[in-house]
């Protein structure tokens, strides 16, 4: 059995970790590895997969970035992979050239032009030594999404409660999240919104929308209340749960879109804006050139939603209005995009075609 390094620095509370165990689990079992998960946060990955220690040919180390790990006793690497650019200590640089090791860079996801075109490609180090991109995407020229083999859509149908939208968010600590509420209570809308994780409470709190205390609350028409923590083996059926997603980080906005939901997605922020680029690039592969007016006013939401401005609050409640009265579009949209990602082939079948040919 042929062994691979998994190396994963917890940045993003569990965006990263989220994307290295899934990644973990799937080369196991689709290219019968044995991997050895290099992780410098242990108790997210308890949080997120709390029987981690008991799955099968998947062997999780401690280590910290630049600095050292713990690799004295385990086999030497056929494929090493460092998630998001994390930086290797040079005990472990010396055990994969001593190996001749591929060696890959799995980046952070991205629709943008200049992913696709360096995806696969290699960077020569210092020595010559190659290390490659792998470049997460959308389209078949990328390096794919992270789909399970056996993936199935749950199957559960849960009712709705006097016709109130359902709605999930899970997102970045913002003033934002109040605006957004106080627009769907202004048109009168019955949404039982349900909290994920604990920056959108708190940034609510902050802003007088939440009392101090408590885990629901009626608000005018709005029903709140902040939910448990699901490990990432109960995501999928979570998010079935739903009418529409708020989501944040990379595999809950994945897992998004396989459930086929109305979605907007939080992008980690960055200086200067610079994450804007990152969800134009998305929205433009998913909706092309010519936009209805419900993806207009939904560009709009979006934009507002990741920092970009504050719109006027008749042009909010206006862009809400218009985005409900064309649910059902944006639902087939939705469900449209989804099909597409299941018509291409998934991460790891793209990485076992191009190690086949290395």
């Amino acid at each position: 059995m042929k062994t691979v390094w998994l190396f994963c620095t917890v940045i993003d509370n569990f965006g990263d970790i989220g994307v290295a165990w899934r990644l973990a689990r799937e080369l196991r079992s689709r290219l019968n590895v044995k991997v050895f998960l290099f992780l410098d946060n242990w108790d997210a990955l308890m949080q997120l997969a709390p029987n981690f220690a008991d799955e099968r040919d998947v062997v999780v180390k401690r280590w910290r970035e630049h600095e050292w790990a713990d690799c004295d006793h385990v086999p030497l690497p056929d494929l090493t992979i460092e998630t998001f650019a994390c930086g290797l200590p040079e005990s472990v640089l010396l055990k994969i050239k001593k190996n001749q090791s591929l060696w890959l860079n799995w980046e952070y996801l991205s629709a943008e032009d200049w992913a696709v075109k360096t995806h696969a490609m290699p960077s020569l180090q210092g020595d010559g030594y190659p290390k490659y991109f792998w470049q997460m995407g959308f389209v078949p020229e990328s390096g794919g999404l992270i789909r399970e083999r056996d993936f199935r859509l749950p199957e559960k149908t849960f009712p709705k409660e006097n016709n109130a939208l359902n709605v999930l968010i899970f997102g970045y600590r913002s003033a934002i999240w109040a605006d957004i509420l106080r627009a769907w209570q202004t048109l009168g809308w019955c949404v039982n919104v349900d909290l994920a994780g604990g920056q959108v409470a708190a940034s609510l709190r902050e802003s007088g929308f939440l009392p101090e205390k408590g885990a629901e609350c009626v608000s005018g028409s709005l029903k709140i209340r902040q939910i448990d923590f699901v490990p990432q083996a109960d995501f999928d059926d979570l998010l079935a749960r739903y009418d529409w997603l708020f989501v944040r980080g990379e595999d809950s906005f994945v897992r998004a879109q396989f459930s086929g939901k109305p979605l907007f997605w939080h992008i980690y922020p960055q200086d200067e804006l610079a994450h804007l680029d990152k969800l134009d690039a998305f929205w433009q592969t998913v909706f092309g050139d010519n936009h209805t007016v419900w993806q207009q006013a939904y560009q709009s939401l979006s934009r507002e939603l990741n920092g970009d401005f504050r719109l006027p609050e008749n042009e909010r409640l206006a862009h809400w209005q218009t985005l409900r009265q064309h649910e059902n579009e944006w639902r087939q949209s939705a469900q449209s995009w989804q099909q597409n990602l299941f018509n291409q082939k998934d991460a790891l079948s793209r990485l076992a075609d191009w190690l086949a040919q290395k």
